[in-house]
C-alpha cells in the first residue's frame, strides 16, 4: 500500500511540473517572449516537485 501513495505523489508532481510548464509557455506567449515563459514554467515546475520531495521526506 505505501508503494501506491508513493507513486501516485510522483505522478502528481509530474503533473504539476508539466502543468506548470505550460502555464509558464501561456504566460511567454502573453508577453512575446516564448523563452521567459518557459524558463518561469521549468523554475516553477522545479519548484513545485522539489517542494514535493521534500515533503515526501519529511512523512518518512
Amino acid at each position: 500500500m505505501a508503494a501506491n501513495a508513493k507513486g501516485k505523489g510522483i505522478r502528481r508532481g509530474e503533473m504539476a511540473f508539466i502543468v506548470a510548464i505550460v502555464m509558464g509557455l501561456v504566460l511567454g506567449m502573453l508577453i512575446k517572449r516564448v523563452r521567459l515563459g518557459l524558463l518561469l514554467g521549468l523554475v516553477v515546475g522545479s519548484m513545485i516537485v522539489f517542494l514535493g520531495w521534500i515533503s515526501i521526506k519529511r512523512r518518512d
